[in-house]
């Protein structure tokens, strides 16, 4: 007997106005894939890349269809099911919590998806965990893009006129306060903090704030040109460069190569479920969409 969970699946599918909706474009284990479905995603497809070869829309979009089939069949021999509140909860997190979905079909992919997820998570999860040592190999050998710069730690006043930053300048020089003279004159949205930047490193903002690192700790730049305006710049400190030891990333790194490893096992389960899968065409209508 057929699961009830794939019955209903189908059924929900296979809905949506018209007599060419009752028919499939593809049978996998006995449950038919609806033309209809296939359609909506070809037309979506062409829709946002109007100059795509159609005929490899088509062929991606079956392939995708029947692996997901193949994914769902399995999931509902397991038991596996997700709730309407689950649904509801994942567009919420997706959408904002005002999110309120009209569309059955978007609904529908989306349980779709969360089933095919949690149906791979439950059986290969447990495989996908990288050993210690595993873990210890790739951080030695990728260390450096883990390293963190030299970063600048800066305050500024931004002006539109230069007058207006000269004048700044010279009260500066006098030793006026720079975080009180940016929060009454910077046009900056930093300003209601007196002026202070996120530390950032050379060459990540534009060109003028890379002079802030010609300073010594504690002095003002000479008023900057930029696009923006007048700039005035005070280096409050450096901070030097790090590399994060193992200790440090060992967390990040099992979630980032644990996550590979979960993604060439799940490649590799998907194409053992397909080829025990029985998948016939429908070549005959599939010919009508390419």
């Amino acid at each position: 007997m057929r699961p009830l969970f794939v019955v209903l699946l189908g059924l929900a599918l296979a809905c949506g106005g018209g007599s060419s909706d009752s028919a499939w474009v593809a049978d996998v284990d006995g449950v038919k894939v609806p033309a209809a479905e296939l359609r909506r995603l070809i037309d979506r497809r062409v829709e946002n890349a109007p100059d795509a070869n159609r005929d490899d829309i088509v062929t991606e979009e079956l392939n995708r269809l029947v692996s997901e089939q193949v994914v769902l069949n399995h999931a509902a021999k397991a038991g596996i099911t997700v709730t309407d509140a689950e649904v509801s909860a994942r567009l919420r997190a997706l959408h904002g919590e005002e999110w309120r979905d009209d569309d059955p079909t978007y609904r529908e992919s989306v349980r779709r998806e969360m089933v095919t997820d949690r149906a791979a998570l439950l059986e290969l999860a447990p495989r996908a965990r990288v050993p210690k040592s595993e873990l210890k190999a790739w951080y030695d050998e990728h260390r450096g893009d883990y390293a963190k710069p030299e970063r600048a730690q800066v305050r500024q006043i931004v002006v539109e006129e230069r007058t207006k930053a000269e004048e700044l300048h010279a009260r500066l020089e006098q030793g006026a306060d720079f975080a009180a003279l940016a929060r009454a004159n910077s046009l900056a949205p930093e300003a209601p903090a007196g002026g202070e930047l996120p530390p950032f490193a050379l060459g990540e903002l534009p060109e003028a704030f890379d002079r802030a690192f010609e300073l010594e700790p504690g002095r003002i730049s000479s008023v900057i040109e930029s696009p923006y305006g007048f700039h005035i710049f005070l280096l409050e400190r450096k901070i030097p460069a790090t590399t994060p030891t193992f200790e440090e990333l060992s967390e990040k790194l099992a979630a980032e190569l644990g996550q590979r490893h979960l993604e060439e096992l799940r490649r590799e389960w998907l194409r053992s479920l397909r080829k025990s899968a029985e998948i016939q065409l429908n070549n005959r209508l599939l010919e009508t969409l390419r």
